[in-house]
């Protein structure tokens, strides 16, 4: 009896265990299509984040070489489709890369061109997709804001040129910089794509919805009500763009995004979430 009795507890093991892993797995069927998601740092220093590390010269033969690597090893995912934090339906970086295809255009520093017209281009591929819906967290469209003109200087005597102000990263943001002057261009990918980095970069957002004494007790819960809506519907164009279920999409985007569109790609039961660092590693 106490034989049978082992034995029974044993299959009942592999019985819940079997169950585990199909239920673990049932989004990466073969009815879903696979989305890889590569949160990237801004390679040409745009200066546009709230917080701003600069990263060094990615034309520089050394981090060619490092660029080439994270090429190849994207490569093996095998995307059928590369998406680009680019405005929706927007031809400005679509048409460049026809260019480059071409031999007619030679890349700059932006993540896009040295990430995703270069892989595209080793995978064959026709062209690229642009998802993004380009907002700021105050819901304004680029098309609606300016630059104020600058005001001639009334006085005839020149003015020192400010120095900016020197920046108190977070933890987070700290070790981003120490890697990016000690690691290579996988390691900073490595790393910006992880959790412990995009956790506390999404905990920003969170912290905008303490109390704060405006008048407006909702004013900054409305910023992120934006950021959120921005995300929303890249992720509606993303599955524009998708072919079900054969796709498998790699979207090159900025790392402030990865928290909220990985929620979004393993809630959706259209789509099976593939880690980027399985492959970068």
């Amino acid at each position: 009896m106490k034989i049978i009795y082992a034995f029974f507890i044993i299959f009942q093991f592999f019985q819940i265990t079997h169950a585990q892993t199909k239920s673990i797995n049932t989004s990466c069927s073969e009815q879903t299509a696979k989305i890889m998601i590569l949160g990237t740092y801004h390679m040409d220093n745009p200066g546009q984040d709230a917080y701003n590390v600069k990263a060094d010269d990615v034309l520089a033969a050394k981090r060619q070489k490092e660029i080439k690597e994270v090429i190849e090893k994207l490569a093996s995912f095998k995307p059928t489709k590369i998406a680009l934090e680019s405005a929706y339906r927007n031809t400005y970086w679509t048409s460049r890369y026809e260019q480059y295809v071409k031999n007619e255009y030679q890349l700059g520093r932006n993540e896009i061109e040295q990430i995703g017209f270069q892989l595209a281009k080793n995978l064959n591929h026709k062209t690229l997709y642009p998802v993004d819906f380009p907002m700021w967290m105050n819901g304004l469209m680029p098309n609606e804001r300016e630059e104020p003109k600058v005001k001639p200087n009334p006085s005839p005597t020149p003015q020192p040129t400010p120095q900016p102000a020197k920046q108190n990263l977070p933890p987070y943001l700290s070790k981003l910089e120490e890697i990016m002057k000690t690691g290579t261009v996988k390691d900073v990918l490595l790393y910006v794509n992880s959790a412990e980095y995009y956790q506390p970069s999404h905990a920003f957002y969170m912290e905008m919805l303490l109390p704060s004494e405006t008048i407006a007790i909702y004013e900054k819960t409305d910023l992120v009500t934006n950021w959120y809506k921005r995300n929303l519907r890249i992720f509606t164009n993303i599955n524009r763009i998708t072919e079900f279920p054969n796709d498998r999409v790699l979207l090159i985007i900025g790392s402030g995004h990865l928290k909220i569109l990985k929620e979004f790609a393993r809630d959706s039961p259209q789509f099976c979430l593939v880690d980027a660092n399985d492959y970068l590693n």
